[in-house]
């Protein structure tokens, strides 16, 4: 239950693969003011399929979730080697896993970390431009989100583990 008293032991918070509407409206009022106040957040994957009716999770998240692929390869491709969250990563980065399309493309409003080669994700695509990685100042906080980690097997990869750190060690202020 986040409550305003709850949410200062914490330096970041992760809506690892949420869904739906999962904060009542007491919580959503401490948690829009923990972030805002300092706080992080790191949203993976289904965290941009949550809070639909919330317009300020929109904005926290970067982007809705709209379709997705199946289980498929692509490559993803970093666009930041400096962010602490990709800078381990190649390049071009082939893996394999569900593949998020969302229903506006966040790039004007963050800084995109990542995107997927759009080519390749057929009626999934988003125009050409597909960033599936990014972060955000929120307020007074940090707000990292990966569509990336939506099968058991990704969270096996040291590349994706190590992602995944860095942006929750961003989020968190930990991490410049």
């Amino acid at each position: 239950h986040f409550t305003p008293e709850r949410l200062k032991a914490f330096a970041a918070v992760v809506f690892l693969s949420t869904t739906g509407d999962v904060l009542d409206a007491a919580q959503q009022r401490a948690f829009e003011a923990y972030v805002e106040q300092g706080g992080g957040f790191a949203g993976v994957h289904a965290a941009s399929d949550t809070e639909y009716d919330w317009p300020w999770f929109g904005t926290l998240v970067g982007a809705w979730f709209r379709d997705h692929t199946p289980v498929i390869p692509a490559d993803v491709h970093r666009e930041d080697g400096g962010d602490p969250s990709t800078r381990m990563l190649p390049e071009v980065w082939r893996r394999t896993d569900e593949w998020y399309a969302f229903r506006t493309n966040p790039r004007p409003e963050v800084q995109v970390l990542a995107r997927l080669d759009d080519a390749q994700m057929g009626a999934s695509g988003m125009g050409g431009d597909h960033p599936i990685a990014w972060k955000r100042r929120v307020g007074k906080g940090r707000s990292w989100y990966t569509g990336m980690g939506h099968t058991i097997e990704s969270f096996g990869e040291p590349l994706l583990r190590e992602h995944l750190r860095g942006g929750i060690a961003w989020a968190a202020g930990m991490q410049p």
